[in-house]
Parts: C-alpha cells; sequence; structure tokens
C-alpha cells in the first residue's frame, strides 16, 4: 500500500473518529425526538465506519492515528459552549450540518490531491462522501 493510499485511509478514520465524537458530545443535549433518532442512526454509521476502516488498515500492516487528547478536549469545549444555556433544534442540526460540511470537504480535497489510489478507495471515499452529504440533507429539515 502506498503513501497516498495510507494518507486517504488515515483521513477516512479521522472523518468517521471526529464524527463519532462529535455526535456522542451533542445527543444528550436533544430534545426532540426525530433529530435525536437522527443523530443516533448516524453515530451508528459513524461507529461502523471506524471500525471497518480500522480493520482494513491492520489488514494492510497500518495504526490509526487517533485525534489528540486536545483536538477532542477543543472540540467537546466548542459543543459545550454552544450548548450553555440550552439549545434548541435548530442550533444542533447547524452545529452538525457544519461539523459534517468541514468533514465533506477534508474528504473531497484528499481524494482529489491523491490521483494514484486504487479504484476501490475512491469508491469507498466518494460513498463516505455521498453518504455525508444525504445525512446535511437529512439534517436541513432540522433548521
Amino acid at each position: 500500500m502506498g503513501q497516498q493510499e495510507k494518507h486517504v485511509l488515515d483521513a477516512f478514520y479521522k472523518n468517521a473518529s471526529v464524527g463519532l465524537d462529535a455526535t456522542c458530545s451533542i445527543l444528550d443535549k436533544a430534545a426532540h425526538s426525530e433529530l435525536r433518532e437522527e443523530l443516533c442512526k448516524q453515530l451508528r454509521y459513524y461507529q461502523t465506519q471506524r471500525d471497518s476502516i480500522r480493520r482494513q488498515m491492520q489488514e494492510n500492516c497500518m495504526q490509526p492515528q487517533e485525534q489528540g487528547t486536545m483536538a477532542k478536549f477543543c472540540s467537546d469545549l466548542s459543543i459545550r459552549m454552544h450548548c450553555a444555556g440550552g439549545i434548541s433544534s435548530g442550533e444542533i442540526a447547524k452545529l452538525m450540518l457544519k461539523g459534517t460540511n468541514m468533514g465533506v470537504i477534508q474528504l473531497t480535497e484528499v481524494l482529489h490531491r491523491s490521483p494514484e489510489i486504487s479504484d476501490s478507495l475512491k469508491h469507498q471515499g466518494k460513498e463516505i462522501v455521498r453518504h455525508e452529504e444525504a445525512y446535511m440533507e437529512r439534517l436541513k429539515a432540522y433548521l
């Protein structure tokens, strides 16, 4: 496995890990039952993705790079600050949309900067981006 492919797998793993952490942090703030169900659905997706990508990396003798403690702390602190004093479903959806959009941008950049990766890895990345974009569309109903 080449360096570009390793870099792309790292980006996939990071996307799933960051999404998982952010969704876990915000989930208990969501009072709207349908939004909560949407967040739970996405949480399960991130867990499945992260585990699958971790196995894929291990099969290629790679160790996933976990998000640093400071990055996790800053992300969680940002969510807590936005939620201080309560937060509406619309504000939760907006926060999740912003974070998901950043992930889509990062994944798209990584894919565009890695032209020599395998077709299967390109397809995997496009599927992840497609899933994230569909999730953003579903969140827009709560704005």
